[in-house]
């Protein structure tokens, strides 16, 4: 794993909007910063800001409809300096905080 990127999938079973809804209304949550949204191919970028260890984050989100009809969701954290020594820790916490976030607009059913 590369220090500047954490990256993990996740499967839902709720429709794809219903993801991309419950995907924006959790990153308000978590108060990531909207960059770009694409509706049309499910994508979505977010970013964090600066911060005394770190230059920020970008979250990326990437959803499709998996062959049993479920909604697979891959969250990739990117540091903007892949070199910084706290980039690991601070990516895998931008994705376990939206996860986290995520699984309670979208409880196991």
């Amino acid at each position: 794993m590369a220090w500047g990127h954490y990256e993990q999938n996740y499967v839902y079973n709720y429709d794809i909007n219903a993801v991309l809804d419950a995907v924006m209304r959790a990153a308000e949550q978590v108060k990531l910063k909207l960059k770009k949204a694409d509706r049309a191919a499910y994508k979505v970028k977010f970013s964090t800001g600066m911060s005394l260890f770190t230059w920020g984050e970008e979250v990326f989100v990437t959803l499709g409809v998996l062959p049993d009809g479920k909604t697979g969701v891959n969250i990739r954290s990117s540091s903007n300096l892949g070199t910084e020594i706290a980039a690991k820790s601070r990516n895998e916490s931008n994705v376990l905080k939206l996860v986290n976030a995520l699984n309670t607009f979208l409880p196991p059913r």
